[in-house]
Formats: structure tokens, sequence, C-alpha cells
């Protein structure tokens, strides 16, 4: 089932999604400024919002002609088998970077109109209307920290007009 929904989602990726694999302008590169490669093999730890321990293992490699960017994530603690694929890359009908989240908990895509600023690219969700959710919109942030590091962290918005809060922190370093 995984397989055929990775498929799927490739498949979108690539025609009815109208998502165009061409490379992004200079000024919204899906690559990092400066060389800095997220390919490879990471180990993170840091902590979620209550101060829970937070470790896992990120993996990142380009793919389509280097034109996207894939992370995947895999929690070690807590243990709760958390998984997930996130695919960064250009839609160029929107001009904007666009990342899908396809986790075992659950999809979510965000974009960026800005692309990476002073080594750091920020992800916004759409606002969510719906009352009954937790929060009404979310981020992630992507920073370069020196050559073999990066970190994550989450933010979300309980009100429509963004008032950040920081949910999940992780420093990353190059295994």
């Amino acid at each position: 089932m995984r397989k055929y929904l990775n498929g799927a989602l490739l498949i979108c990726l690539m025609t009815s999604c109208g998502i165009a694999q061409s490379p992004a302008p200079k000024g919204l590169a899906v690559l990092p400024p400066g060389g800095f490669k997220l390919e490879g093999d990471w180990a993170c730890e840091g902590t979620f919002r209550g101060g829970k321990v937070h470790k896992a293992v990120f993996a990142g490699t380009t793919i389509l002609n280097d034109t996207w960017l894939e992370l995947t994530e895999h929690d070690v603690e807590p243990a709760t088998g958390y998984q997930a694929k996130y695919l960064i890359g250009y839609d160029s009908q929107r001009k904007q970077l666009i990342e899908f989240d396809a986790n075992n908990f659950g999809a979510a895509t965000y974009t960026s109109t800005d692309g990476w600023q002073n080594g750091v690219l920020t992800m916004t969700s759409a606002v969510s209307q719906d009352a009954k959710q937790p929060y009404a919109a979310n981020r992630f942030l992507y920073s370069i920290a020196g050559a073999d590091g990066f970190t994550v962290d989450w933010q979300i918005s309980r009100t429509a007009t963004p008032d950040w809060i920081p949910a999940d922190h992780l420093a990353c370093k190059r295994k």
C-alpha cells in the first residue's frame, strides 16, 4: 500500500497536480545556498514544546534531477513509530516552493514564496478555518547550522493572524 501511495504522489507531482519539474529560479532554489548539502544521514536531538525529549534520524537526498529535496524522518524517542517523508520542490504555476508532508499519522502541505533567506527555509501551512483543530496554522523552519548541521523548528499559531509558538525543535548533525 505504501509503495502505491508513494508512486501516486510522484505521479501527482509530475502530472495532474500541475507541478513543474523545471528548476526553481535562483531566489527560490530548492537546495540550500552556499553549497550546503542536506543529502546523507543525520542524527537529531531536541525537545517538544513541553520539554519532552525528541530524538529522530533524518535521511536526505535530491531526486528528479536535483529539482526536489526528499527528507525522511524516523522518530527514535519517543517511540511512537512516527515516520514521515517530506518532498520539497518548486511549483512553477504558483511561483513558490511547496512541501508535501506524508507521514503515518496524516498529511499536509506547506509553501514558501521567499525560499531560503539567510540560511533559513520557512514553509508555512494554509490557515485552517476548522474551529475543532488545535491550531490555525503551522510552519517549519529549516535552518543551516554550520558545515555539518541543520535545525528543524515546528511552530504553531492558534489564531488566523500568526502568533507563532515553538512546538518542536531538533538539532541535526551529519552521521
